[in-house]
């Protein structure tokens, strides 16, 4: 029986974490033995078979400088002990650490770029490292062109979609309710969605705003929202684990961020059917054709994404055009279709 060793900075409630879950659950139902090794934290904010092992190795109590080589001569005996026949890593990072740790791992090594490498505030320390050492994984996955070209010589480069696997489950669309996810944060800039969403709010007095996801800036945007005016317009709904059926019934769904690697939520909204306005962030432009499946919009432009808006709340038909394209164009994200990709590239000459 094949082991699959999945290498993290950890479990909690992100997109990268999320494609990690169902690529362990997808591996450990099909009788492959699953462990996920955390560097950073412990916390699992996701459902996992039963059978997959999380090991912590974050090191508690160490102190910052003690944790590089604990986690490297906690990788270099883990490898020994445990004789994985695949690694796959998760972020920059954790890459860089874990190929370093395994350059002499006679198993197969993958690493996962998960955003924007122009985008993620990554240092030359870090950028310089990941040019000397990816060469040497068996294969780097990306989730975009955009993220894959940025590494323009590299070989061994491949890009893999996020895996999404949703249902549409309502039969009445609130065309009223506009919604988005992801974590409060400047990167997924919902202060721009908020203050576009003001504009529309003062045309039609029935549109109404709904926000999931938690983060640092929570307070901050509940004081914009009061500042507004907006506070019985829009809503911080934080975390749901069925979030999916939440926004099911929505009329539009906004993607504002400044940059991403390939947003999960964004997939899971053109698979639901939601008629979708976007910043041009990696992954948007790949997936995204401007008026045919969906509204592009020059990241950090307020007042395009506000045009955008309220050009699509009042225009039904091109709402029915974009669902019913942003369907078609989902198939591609389907689990099956994807995880053959991961296949070929995960076992190789084995699969």
């Amino acid at each position: 029986m094949k082991k699959i060793a999945f290498i993290t900075g950890g479990m909690t409630r992100g997109g990268g974490e999320r494609v990690l879950s169902i690529l362990s659950k997808y591996y450990a139902e099909r009788g492959y033995q699953t462990e996920i090794l955390c560097l950073l934290n412990n916390e699992v904010g996701y459902e996992l078979h039963k059978t997959t092992k999380v090991i912590d190795l974050t090191g508690k109590g160490k102190s910052k400088i003690k944790r590089l080589p604990y986690w490297i001569k906690s990788l270099k005996n883990y490898v020994k002990e445990s004789k994985p026949d695949v690694v796959l890593s998760f972020f920059v990072r954790v890459n860089v650490v874990v190929l370093h740790a395994l350059r002499k791992f006679s198993g197969r090594i993958i690493v996962s770029e998960r955003i924007d490498p122009k985008c993620d505030g990554r240092s030359k320390i870090v950028s310089f490292l990941t040019k000397r050492l990816y060469p040497k994984a068996n294969a780097v996955v990306f989730q975009t062109e955009r993220a894959k070209n940025y590494f323009r010589n590299l070989k061994n480069g491949v890009v893999i979609p996020n895996p999404i696997n949703v249902e549409n489950k309502s039969e009445n669309v609130d065309y009223n309710k506009i919604v988005t996810m992801g974590r409060l944060t400047d990167q997924k800039n919902q202060k721009l969605l908020i203050s576009a969403f003001s504009n529309l709010a003062s045309l039609n007095q029935d549109a109404y705003l709904q926000i999931y996801g938690e983060g640092e800036l929570k307070e901050e945007l509940q004081a914009q929202i009061e500042s507004l005016s907006l506070t019985n317009r829009v809503t911080l709904m934080g975390n749901h684990p069925d979030v999916i059926d939440k926004i099911s019934d929505s009329g539009i769904f906004c993607l504002p961020s400044n940059f991403e690697g390939l947003s999960n939520a964004l997939l899971e909204a053109m698979m639901l059917g939601l008629p979708c306005i976007s910043t041009n962030c990696a992954g948007a432009d790949e997936t995204i054709v401007d008026g045919e499946n969906g509204y592009l919009v020059e990241v950090g432009n307020e007042k395009a994404f506000s045009e955008k808006l309220i050009k699509l709340f009042n225009d039904r038909e091109t709402q029915l055009k974009f669902s019913k394209n942003a369907k078609i164009t989902s198939e591609k994200f389907k689990l099956e279709n994807v995880m053959a990709l991961w296949n070929e590239t995960l076992l190789g000459d084995d699969n």
